[in-house]
């Protein structure tokens, strides 16, 4: 009986398939813990900065971000209607924003037909009854006419101070904010570990208070809307912790509609290649916006953009039916977002793309692990993973090591160990090649392009090395060996892009969730495999021998 469980559990010779189960079992368990190992926050970095390199590399296809293209547009659209000092001087007014620039502006928005209008403004500085008043009016005329009216807000009290008493609409009813305009939530949420605004958030709620109890964010509310479902969606995107969001999808290129009035390109190309170049793996400015802009000098000006005129076909194909988020950008305010993709841009393009999201994934975004429920069903996902990519390794192991060869394909053979040390000691004095090696890794520290090369010369000089000095049958060995691992390789990424559709797919899991899969894959985390098996195999030899030799009853 001891004898037939220290077979199963790889006590002795090789295991049986209880036994390479438990041991592919053991590398994944530790395999998991190092995948979130993050003590004081240390890991995030990392863990974020490669997410941010995905959506930079890859965020324009399909499959990681459906993003609306000119073929085939999202409906509804989202729109920015940027408002900066230039409009502002068009209509003699200057920051903050009075009142009385808001009710004009949402006039003119009128004609373009939108679906819904959010005033990315804290209207917090004191007005007069009348320019309040003028403001709700055209407000209920656009409620009237369908366009529901957004207004952000810190708290539900912000609104009162806008309510006029005796303000009345044209049919002399009286004209209350609550009516008009539905408050939202502009507060953002950064990452500590770098301050990077890549998560946003469902509500804003206490920690006490229960969730759907808040004030939602400008994009879950004006994505739910105003219609008789709303109150499902919402209650579906809002029952979350307090501190809850999901990671925002950013596009490393410009909506194409912003290349009327963009200096730059409006496409991004960036290749992974530029990396390995040691090139800016993330572009260094978004001259031209993710979203569609649509500036408001250009609606109250002809002359500022004259192909925009009241007949333009484009301009209302643009907005008509489309989210219009109106936000601010002037000299001193301060109202700057920083993107994932390491680019400041004003605050307005935070909630955008974030209501962009939520209209590409069908109101499903992505969500990190730690902020789902029941949490624990999430890592038990990634065991899975990492188990079945354990047993994979597992298994090219003894396929390497199945005969008398009993080398890593990777490895400098004894020959070619021999063979290098003979020739640096019969040519070069040991203080000489000490020296000399001290000065060459100064160099690759201080010139980074150094770096490439000098690692692609010494791998082609030591198989250049290998294929001289190493016997054949010892070379054909290792051949073998190197063709077993890229095939284990292969059959590990085919795991991986399987769990990966299926995590982002299925589970709404981001690319931080799921990049760690590949370095295991690639890089082998399994390396300490040796010492995790050994220690099993001992404790599992003390637990036979001790049972075996006084533990029959």
């Amino acid at each position: 009986m001891g004898g037939s469980a220290r077979r199963a559990a790889g006590g002795g010779g090789r295991p049986g398939p209880v036994g390479s189960a438990l041991q592919s079992l053991l590398l994944a368990s530790v395999a998991l813990f190092f995948l979130n190992f993050n003590i004081l926050g240390t890991a995030s970095p990392s863990k974020r900065f490669s997410q941010d390199l995905v959506y930079a590399w890859f965020g324009n296809e399909a499959w990681l971000y459906p993003r609306p293209s000119p073929e085939h547009p999202a409906k509804p659209r989202v729109v920015v209607v940027m408002i900066d000092d230039a409009a502002l001087a068009l209509r003699g007014a200057h920051w903050p924003v009075p009142l009385q620039f808001h009710a004009q502006f949402l006039a003119e928005l009128e004609v373009l037909k939108p679906r819904a209008i959010m005033l990315d403004f804290l209207l917090l500085d004191p007005a007069t009854a009348d320019d309040i008043c003028d403001l709700l009016r055209v407000g209920s005329r656009l409620r009237q006419q369908g366009i529901a009216l957004y207004l952000a807000v810190t708290q539900p009290a912000d609104l009162q101070h806008l309510d006029a008493a005796a303000c009345r609409g044209e049919g002399g009813a009286r004209v209350s904010t609550a009516a008009v305009f539905t408050p939202v939530s502009v507060q953002r949420q950064a990452d500590g570990s770098d301050f990077v605004s890549r998560r946003y958030p469902f509500e804003q709620r206490t920690e006490t208070s229960p969730p759907g109890s808040g004030i939602p964010s400008a994009a879950v509310r004006m994505y739910c809307g105003p219609d008789p479902g709303a109150h499902a969606c919402m209650g579906r995107l809002t029952n979350a912790a307090p501190d809850a969001g999901f990671e925002l999808a950013w596009s490393p290129q410009g909506d194409p509609f912003n290349q009327r009035w963009s200096h730059a390109s409006c496409i991004e190309s960036i290749s992974p290649m530029r990396a390995v170049l040691n090139e800016p793996a993330l572009p260094r400015e978004s001259a031209c916006p993710p979203v569609a802009t649509l500036f408001a000098s250009a609606l109250l000006s002809p002359e500022v953009d004259p192909t925009l005129g009241a007949q333009n076909e484009a301009l209302f194909a643009l907005a008509d039916g489309a989210f219009l988020l109106v936000g601010g950008n002037f000299r001193g305010s301060g109202d700057l977002v920083t993107t994932p993709l390491h680019t400041l841009l004003p605050g307005v393009y935070y909630h955008a793309v974030a209501l962009e999201n939520l209209v590409a994934f069908h109101g499903e975004p992505k969500v990190r692990k730690e902020f789902r429920s029941p949490r624990l069903a999430f890592y038990l996902y990634d065991l899975l993973v990492l188990w079945v990519l354990a047993a994979i390794f597992l298994l090219r192991q003894r396929w390497v090591h199945r005969g008398d060869y009993a080398h890593s394909p990777f490895e400098l053979s004894t020959a070619a160990r021999t063979s290098i040390a003979s020739t640096m000691a019969r040519q070069l004095p040991t203080p000489v090649w000490i020296i000399g090696a001290a000065v060459l890794l100064l160099l690759m520290s201080a010139f980074h392009s150094l770096q490439l090369i000098a690692v692609a010369s010494i791998i082609a000089a030591l198989v250049v090395v290998e294929i001289r000095v190493s016997p054949a049958a010892e070379t054909h060995e290792r051949l073998r060996g190197l063709a077993l691992y890229l095939t284990a390789l292969g059959l590990s990424l085919a795991v991986i892009a399987l769990a990966v559709w299926i995590g982002y797919r299925w589970l709404r899991l981001p690319p931080g969730d799921w990049l760690g899969y590949f370095s295991f894959a690639a890089f082998g985390f399994f390396v300490a495999h040796s010492a995790i098996l050994e220690f099993g195999r001992r404790v599992d030899e003390l637990y036979v021998a001790r049972t075996s030799g006084g533990g029959k009853q």
